[in-house]
């Protein structure tokens, strides 16, 4: 079973891998915000929306199952999915290629009919990449994936900046993101131990579709939550008339989404493939899996609390003083976002835990409820309203996707929901706290001020989580005690 020190071992190899990643993604986002124009960061968002709906629309997760199940090692298994993988990546690629058209003018661009069809060089690239980085998860092994995940990214945003100076339109991310597909899927043979192949195995195939329609499901619903708001906003004035949004308004909400969203991936990315393989050992055992599943659950809310309550607390201050002044009406929304994206966190263990134990429908049912907030965005794009009540209805999908999780959760694999909702009670009572405080003018502080405020409000409320959780109290003195020990290693060594 997997012990603190080695879940320690793997998370800080992860860690650097996922942080180095969404600082890339961060630094292309600001580069490209800056260089390019309003509407273009809107059009460029269009690509970057279309992009993830055929890939989620078509994911069977198999490399999920090479990590979940007892034979993720077979090499049939992995041939098997190896070969799925390239008929979805070509045949994702056929259907965008035949989709550029109707999409471009979906989005009001028609004169980027020709970018929405070399998107589909994206999915056939990938359709090419090796998934031997992804069985090694298996075993805890996770420096391949990170390798490729980082120098893919270090690479285009190598490239950013020369590109948007070159370019000075959407075009630049376009081609950013074809360089990445390309580069991630070489990366993924350069790392691979075995030999790539290609097979068909009845048997296996007909496990991966099993283990896989519901998250096939669950991606089309996944795609309505991450960017249905977004396409709706994108395409509000075709669809509503001239009263609603436009592709400014796309690209201000595009800015506020991506700032809140780029910590809550990197901690999503991370809990799932660090805590994946360590509850799927674990499941057999309902004493250790329920204390691995705490143990994920307190570390997720822990960075719900760090992430979210700077930006509530900030408010807008942090994208002007990222983005420029032209973004300046992300304030009023980026707050409910950040909650949102908070909750989101907190979502992920409860659905790493279920897939652990071979549940796949449970992110598809939660989802499925997530998905009912689409009814108010979609109420509120018809009615040209504010961007805000956009993010308040995602806030509100999520709660209710959250509170669906764990029920199931319970009932089915016996995991307490009050394990959950103790710890989202506090760090609810947390971000209410941090939008009241921050009525106050600290602004006129300046960045210090705001810095500071946010610090106390964000250790106020993970001091909270602490005092009110029996295990986070005990899991945080053994890692005290255990970095403590290991730092008196080192320094003994040092004086020998």
């Amino acid at each position: 079973m997997a012990t603190i020190g080695s879940v320690l071992k793997a998370a800080s190899r992860l860690g650097f891998g996922q942080i180095s990643a969404q600082a890339c993604s961060f630094v292309r986002s600001v580069i490209l915000a800056r260089v390019i124009g309003l509407e273009d960061f809107g059009v460029a968002a269009a690509f970057a929306m279309t992009f993830s709906l055929l890939e989620m629309m078509s994911n069977l997760a198999s490399d999920k199952l090479l990590i979940q199940a007892s034979d993720g090692d077979e090499r049939g298994l992995q041939s098997t999915a190896q070969l799925l993988l390239w008929s979805r990546g070509l045949g994702s690629g056929a259907i965008l290629f035949a989709l550029a058209g109707p999409l471009s003018r979906l989005f009001g661009v028609p004169q980027a009919e020709w970018g929405f069809r070399c998107l589909a060089l994206l999915p056939v690239a990938r359709g090419f990449a090796h998934l031997d980085m992804n069985r090694m998860q298996r075993h805890m092994r996770f420096g391949p994936v990170v390798y490729v995940d980082v120098g893919s990214n270090l690479l285009v945003t190598a490239l950013a900046f020369p590109f948007a100076l070159w370019f000075r339109d959407y075009s630049a991310m376009l081609w950013l993101l074809v360089m990445q597909s390309v580069a991630w899927s070489i990366g993924s043979h350069m790392v691979a131990e075995r030999r790539y192949s290609m097979g068909w195995d009845r048997h296996y195939a007909k496990r991966l579709f099993t283990f896989g329609w519901p998250l096939l499901i669950n991606g089309l619903l996944l795609y309505g939550i991450m960017e249905g708001d977004r396409v709706i906003i994108g395409s509000a004035k075709q669809l509503f008339g001239s009263t609603s949004f436009t592709l400014a308004d796309l690209g201000v909400y595009s800015v506020a989404f991506s700032l809140t969203m780029a910590p809550t991936m990197f901690v999503a990315n991370l809990a799932t493939s660090l805590f994946l393989p360590v509850l799927s050992r674990a499941k057999k055992s309902p004493g250790e899996f329920q204390c691995q599943y705490l143990r994920g659950l307190h570390s997720v809310c822990l960075a719900a609390t760090t992430i979210s309550i700077p930006f509530i607390f900030t408010r807008g201050h942090l994208v002007t003083w990222v983005y420029g002044g032209k973004y300046a009406a992300a304030a009023g929304i980026i707050g409910w976002l950040a909650a949102m994206w908070g909750v989101r966190i907190i979502r992920a263990i409860p659905t790493i835990a279920a897939i652990a134990n071979g549940d796949t429908k449970l992110a598809m049912i939660s989802n499925a409820f997530r998905s009912l907030a689409l009814g108010g965005i979609i109420c509120a794009a018809a009615n040209g309203t504010d961007l805000v009540w956009i993010a308040v209805s995602g806030l509100a999908g999520e709660i209710l996707a959250l509170v669906v999780s764990v029920w199931r959760l319970d009932r089915l694999h016996e995991v307490p929901a009050e394990a959950c909702l103790r710890p989202l009670a506090v760090i609810g009572f947390g971000m209410l706290m941090s939008s009241v405080v921050s009525l106050a003018p600290f602004e006129k502080l300046g960045p210090i001020g705001l810095t500071l405020g946010a610090l106390t409000m964000t250790v106020l409320t993970i001091s909270a989580l602490i005092a009110t959780i029996p295990q986070l109290r005990s899991d945080t003195r053994r890692l005290t005690a255990s970095i403590v020990e290991v730092l008196r290693a080192k320094a003994l060594s040092a004086e020998v």
